[in-house]
C-alpha cells in the first residue's frame, strides 16, 4: 500500500520532512503513486494515531509532532480557501449579479459565500 510506504518514509525522515521526489526515491514509487499515498495517508493518519500530514516548501511533507507545524499548515490551508472564495465572488458571482440582479441563485450564493468569507477571515486572524 502506498500510504504505508509514505508513512514509513516520513517517520524515518523525522523531525525533518521529505520532498515529493525524495519520497519517490525512498519508496521506489512514481510521483502519482506518492501523491495517492499522501492523500490516503492523510485520511488514515488519525486511525493510525499519527499526527496530521503537513507540507511546506521549506520542509516538504512531514509527520511532525510539533503543534506549531500543524497550525501553520492549517493557516495556509485556510488562506488558500479564502483566496478561492474571494476569487469566486469577485470574478464569477459579482459579474453574474451585476447582469442579473434579481436572480435568486446568485443572491443566495453571494449571501452564503459572504458568510463563509467572514468565517474564514475570523479563523485566519486568530492569534496573529
Amino acid at each position: 500500500m502506498h500510504a504505508e510506504a509514505i508513512r514509513d518514509a516520513l517517520i524515518e525522515a523525522r523531525p525533518a520532512g521529505a520532498a515529493t521526489k525524495q519520497l519517490c526515491t525512498s519508496t521506489r514509487r512514481s510521483i502519482s503513486q506518492v501523491r495517492a499515498g499522501i492523500n490516503c495517508l492523510r485520511k488514515l493518519a488519525a486511525k493510525w494515531d499519527l499526527p496530521p500530514v503537513t507540507y511546506t516548501r521549506a520542509e516538504g511533507w512531514q509527520l511532525s509532532e510539533d503543534p506549531a507545524v500543524w497550525i501553520a499548515y492549517e493557516r495556509a490551508l485556510f488562506d488558500a480557501e479564502m483566496r478561492h472564495v474571494c476569487r469566486a465572488v469577485d470574478e464569477v458571482m459579482r459579474p453574474h449579479a451585476k447582469r442579473e440582479p434579481e436572480d435568486d441563485w446568485v443572491r443566495l450564493v453571494l449571501d452564503q459565500l459572504g458568510g463563509i468569507r467572514a468565517s474564514l477571515e475570523v479563523i485566519i486572524r486568530l492569534e496573529r
